[in-house]
């Protein structure tokens, strides 16, 4: 084993060591220090012959042993095992369940209609006119015919319509045009007087900035309310014209029939379209999971930074392998040098990403909005996931995995809408941060940074993400500062049964639970001879730790 840089001590900071009177805790004899001062351990088996090299490392004999003995122990690969395929199964589970049958999963798909048909006057089999309103009926069998499939429309004026879909309330506006019944008792006549009839317009707005996916569904949605509302109102003209030219003995043309089968022309109309490189709607998308990626991924890279800066992980480069000594710092005094390190990170990253997407060719307007939101957001993301680790350890990891990512990615809207995945994403969505900050980056991106397209909702919340993430990290930290659970072996001691479920080891494996008393006292007398080293001050003897043989001497 190692020494420490800086230090005269034999045993890392962080190694377990339980060793009591020349004893490790199988009772193996060992060594203390060879010559040039290296701590060398030589292990024997039951028959006293030696195991190590001259080194102090084991031969590959015992290193193979010693694999075959851990491997022998369900406790060392079950969990491992159990982790991957449970969280990997369960990941395909809501990726491939988000996507599977997004016809059969459509639910509450908005959709607005404007009727602007007032009506008129419609010739009746006695000859004589009836008051109706064709808008009315079409408007009536449009809504319940798209309820069948999952689509939701709803009535409401032309302005209003328009502005829920520049504000991507609704994924398609239907508009019934003014004088519509006038309109289609004129193609009649048309008919009658075997003239060109000039088919009726209705026409069904689209927005690509709600999603490539959702104005697709819209898409179909045009095209069955087309061949719907030509067969509607195609049979009552056709009626109507067919007694009209019964009465007078004229006969009613193949043409005159044709033209009348297809009198409405349903026109998909993209009024506002997106700019070139907007990736099709797609790009505010990408570029949500490109700052959700920041704050997590971001903030587990800092965490080994530093934790390995501070000694309290290893520091390794392929076979370089080192632990410094551990510097005295609390949790929370950690987890803050951690937050500000993230803070600077979405500073710097979010100005980056703002440049490298302007380079490639990505539309981004409302740039500094862009800039200024993605801080927040790689600072929020980067807080609650640097939290979640400070407190649950390296459950955290996994925590931040399923939170971040696992979850995020299918109920995020971005790819296929909500309203095309089963319920439960809907439900997810509503506190996965990723669904957010995608309404919020499409809102800059797409809708003018309109606060009412889903900006000021994705604004709050961050915050409040951010605040909820913050306290969390405060809280969990502090508390632990507070009750001596501090970051270094034997920082903690276990109750035996939770030695026992922590402990690593089976049979004559060692156990990793926590090391001896005098090795916790050797670490706090490092740092304090390493504190006189570098500052060249004298730390009294009543405020030194015991080193590991319990001298207390540097």
């Amino acid at each position: 084993m190692g020494k420490h840089e800086g230090s005269d001590e034999s045993a890392p900071a962080d190694a377990v060591d339980s060793t009591q009177d020349g004893h490790d805790q199988d009772g193996h004899d060992h060594d203390s220090h060879d010559n040039d001062g290296h701590s060398t351990e030589t292990l024997t088996d039951e028959s006293g012959s030696a195991q190590t090299g001259a080194d102090g490392y084991p031969h590959e004999e015992q290193a193979v042993s010693t694999i075959s003995e851990v491997l022998g122990a369900p406790k060392f690969w079950v969990l491992p095992v159990l982790l991957v395929v449970v969280i990997m199964s369960f990941m395909a589970a809501l990726y491939m369940g988000a996507i599977a049958d997004p016809e059969r999963n459509l639910h509450d798909f908005p959709i607005a209609l404007a009727n602007q048909d007032n009506g008129g006057e419609v010739p009746n089999a006695d000859g004589g006119t009836d008051k109706q309103n064709y808008g009315d009926q079409i408007a009536k069998g449009i809504i319940d015919e798209a309820a069948k499939s999952g689509i939701a429309v709803h009535k409401t004026d032309r302005t209003t319509a328009l502005n829920e879909l520049n504000t991507g309330k609704v994924y398609g506006v239907v508009i019934i045009s003014p004088n519509f019944t006038n309109r289609a008792v004129a193609l009649g006549q048309s008919a009658v007087l075997q003239a060109k009839p000039e088919k009726l317009p209705i026409d069904i707005y689209i927005n690509r900035g709600s999603g490539t996916f959702a104005s697709a569904i819209t898409t179909q949605f045009s095209e069955r309310v087309s061949t719907q509302v030509n067969k509607q109102v195609g049979d009552q003209l056709t009626q109507s014209v067919s007694e009209q030219l019964a009465k007078a003995n004229v006969p009613f043309s193949g043409a005159a029939q044709l033209a009348l089968s297809q009198p409405v022309d349903v026109r998909t109309v993209e009024p506002n379209p997106l700019p070139e490189g907007s990736g099709n709607g797609l790009s505010a998308f990408y570029y949500t999971l490109l700052l959700i990626l920041a704050g997590f991924t971001g903030a587990m890279m800092v965490s080994i930074v530093v934790d390995a800066a501070l000694g309290q992980t290893p520091i390794e480069f392929g076979p370089f392998y080192q632990l410094r000594l551990r510097l005295p710092i609390s949790r929370w005094g950690t987890l803050a040098a951690k937050w500000t390190i993230m803070l600077l990170i979405a500073f710097i990253q979010s100005a980056l990403y703002v440049g490298v997407c302007t380079a490639v060719g990505t539309s981004l307007p409302n740039a500094f909005v862009l800039w200024t939101y993605s801080v927040l957001v790689i600072f929020a993301v980067g807080v609650s996931a640097a939290s979640a680790m400070a407190v649950f350890g390296n459950p955290g990891l996994i925590l931040n995995l399923v939170f971040f990512v696992i979850l995020g990615l299918p109920s995020s809207g971005g790819t296929v809408p909500l309203e095309a995945s089963p319920r439960l994403f809907a439900w997810i969505a509503s506190f996965e941060p990723m669904h957010l900050v995608y309404l919020g980056i499409r809102s800059i991106l797409y809708f003018d940074a309109d606060w009412d397209a889903g900006l000021g909702r994705a604004v709050i919340q961050t915050i409040v993400g951010l605040i909820v993430g913050g306290l969390l990290g405060w809280v969990g930290t502090k508390y632990y500062d507070h009750k001596g659970w501090h970051r270094f072996p034997g920082g903690m001691r276990l109750s035996p049964r939770m030695a026992k479920i922590f402990d690593g080891g089976s049979g004559s494996l060692p156990t990793i639970t926590t090391p001896a008393p005098q090795h916790v006292a050797g670490v706090a007398g490092a740092s304090v001879r390493k504190r006189e080293a570098s500052t060249g001050t004298h730390v009294g003897a009543h405020e030194r730790e015991p080193d590991d043989s319990g001298s207390g001497s540097g």
